[in-house]
């Protein structure tokens, strides 16, 4: 490669940075609806998932002056955990977590019509646990080795949480409708979610993990 060649090149992304850096950037918020399973990575049919809240706020950042593809970093408030309906001690056991979550998506976006649009993205997320307790009913005092009768706090030595999250934004799908956001997102974490080990059904070990989706409605300002 010459020194001719090198210009062209560095040129052409300059040239395509101003074109980006022209676009605008639009603010959002959104909300909505979080099923969760905080067990995400020894599930079975004990658990019934945990049903929660987000809320936050970002900010959609286009990469082309296509306005097809766009970075969205947001900041948000979500509540994540598990529901048991444990077969042999019966009753019900509810995990109930708060996170301080930032997300990252990549996001791309294609016209339907005069005002409709699909979008289709991926990304990662980092968060932290800022509350969350353990609780029963009827009677458990117990479940996997973890007592919740007390209803302790899920991150103290008793339960052993972890209050760091990392994972994938598996996907988010969902269309725009002029200002209006429709999001359905699928969230896998990737650390094992207690920091305590300890075995059930004399074979498995209970290694935790979040799972969460979510239903949101936003708006793009």
């Amino acid at each position: 490669m010459n020194a001719r060649q090198i210009v062209i090149i560095l040129t052409s992304v300059l040239l395509s940075a101003t074109d980006v850096v022209g676009q605008e950037i639009h603010p959002f918020v959104k909300g909505g609806l979080t099923i969760g399973l905080f067990d995400g990575f020894a599930a079975s049919k004990e658990d019934v998932g945990h049903m929660g809240f987000n809320f936050g706020g970002g900010v959609q950042i286009p990469l082309s002056k296509t306005n097809k593809t766009f970075l969205e970093p947001s900041l948000n408030l979500i509540s994540k955990g598990n529901v048991y309906e444990p077969e042999k001690a019966g009753g019900r056991v509810t995990f109930d977590l708060l996170f301080v979550e930032t997300q990252v998506d990549l996001v791309f976006r294609g016209r339907m019509g005069s005002h409709w649009v699909f979008v289709v993205g991926t990304g990662l997320y980092g968060a932290y646990g800022i509350g969350g307790k353990a609780t029963s009913t009827n009677g458990v005092t117990w479940y996997r080795g973890i007592p919740v009768g007390g209803s302790p706090s899920m991150y103290d030595d008793v339960v052993g949480a972890n209050r760091w999250d990392v994972g994938w934004r598996f996907v988010t799908i969902g269309v725009d409708y002029h200002h209006f956001m429709f999001r359905l997102e699928y969230e896998l974490g990737f650390l094992e979610q207690f920091n305590k080990t300890f075995y059930y059904n004399s074979s498995e070990k209970y290694r935790g993990g979040n799972a969460s989706y979510s239903l949101n409605l936003g708006y793009r300002f």
